[in-house]
């Protein structure tokens, strides 16, 4: 994920994400650290991070999908709402009914290699340790 925040910086991708995301982690994060922390760190991403959401007219074809996670289903198809060309994801499930590419972090990090002969490296910073 350092990575793919890397890149973010770069300018190198754009990295979107669907708002319920930012819920989700809010509440995980939540139980291991300080509510301001959280939220102060949740902030921070969006120096890299853009967000984006679902419309109600997506809530229809939610409830109508065959999809097992209304959740999931609304987080992947926000992607239509932005210039999305792939969804990452550890989640199997989800990048298997994904209506873009589906790909790991690891694989789209393979891919910018390939395809556009981007690579990063964290390095230490002199005076860094």
């Amino acid at each position: 994920m350092r990575k793919l925040c890397i890149a973010a910086t770069f300018d190198d991708v754009q990295l979107w994400t669907a708002v319920q995301s930012y819920a989700d982690a809010f509440y995980v994060l939540r139980r291991s650290a300080h509510e301001r922390k959280v939220k102060d760190a949740l902030l921070a991403t969006l120096a890299f991070i853009r967000p984006c959401s679902t419309y109600a007219a997506d809530l229809r074809p939610a409830l109508e999908s065959n999809w097992p996670d209304m959740e999931d289903y609304l987080v992947v198809h926000a992607s239509k709402h932005v210039p999305a060309a792939f969804l990452i994801t550890r989640d199997a499930d989800m990048a298997r009914r994904s209506p873009i590419k589906a790909l790991t972090a690891c694989e789209f990090l393979a891919y910018l290699e390939s395809e556009k002969g981007l690579v990063y490296d964290e390095v230490p910073l002199p005076g860094k340790h």
